[in-house]
């Protein structure tokens, strides 16, 4: 994740749609890929990073349900069985990042281990452009993981979201699904993207900031 990997002595990383790997060099990193193929043709965002061919993944389906206009997550319970073992397989990591439906399924594979473990293997969520997952199965497993003394998951987060991202509002919700007193908000002026390394450098060493101080690192 650009900068940020630099800094981080360990990063797994939910792809869904990211820009290009980082230099293997700046950090360790553990890139998953979602185990389902895309039902639908990929952002025109991600199609100008990977190409127009392909192959998509996907963490879930998204299916609207007719009776009540609701949704339900086709194939997201498979997904966090598969991430729970790719984490073991891992090990301990330091931070967790997630982009798009990739920050959604990292909310929920964190909202999968305080519910059923207690705690999480990792120090940090760093979610950029999420959203809150919005299906009633999620919705239950959300509520039994939001164990803070504000009813919200007890888990340093940190939310990065553009402003002019169709998906912003879901954002702020899922920010709000987060501890207040320790999570960080972080807003730049594009849209549903990760925010341009140029043009935004001092926000990436400002959420690299943010990430070594939830993980107890130094500044090197």
């Amino acid at each position: 994740m650009y900068y940020i990997a630099t800094w981080i002595k360990k990063l797994f990383r939910l792809d869904c749609g990211l820009p290009p790997r980082t230099n293997p060099s700046m950090a360790e990193q553990g890139d998953m890929d979602a185990p389902w193929v895309a039902s639908g043709p990929a952002p025109e965002l991600v199609r100008s990073f990977y190409g127009a061919n392909g192959p998509f993944y996907q963490w879930w389906d998204a299916v609207k349900r007719d009776e009540d206009h609701s949704y339900r997550y086709d194939g997201y319970e498979h997904s966090l069985d598969f991430l729970t073992g790719q984490v073991q397989a891992l090990g301990p990591v330091d931070a967790l990042l997630g982009f798009s439906q990739g920050a959604a399924v990292a909310t929920l594979l964190t909202a999968h281990y305080l519910a059923t473990y207690g705690y999480v293997p990792w120090k940090v969520c760093v979610l950029v452009g999420g959203f809150y997952p919005r299906s009633q199965e999620t919705q239950e497993l959300l509520d039994l993981a939001k164990t803070g003394v504000d009813g919200a998951i007890d888990v340093p987060s940190v939310h990065v979201i553009g402003k002019a991202d169709p998906l912003a509002p879901k954002s702020e919700k899922l920010v709000r699904s987060f501890t207040a007193t320790r999570r960080v908000k972080l807003e730049h002026e594009e849209g549903h993207k990760f925010p341009s390394p140029i043009k935004y450098k001092q926000m990436y060493h400002e959420i690299a900031q943010e990430v070594l101080s939830m993980t107890g690192q130094a500044w090197a």
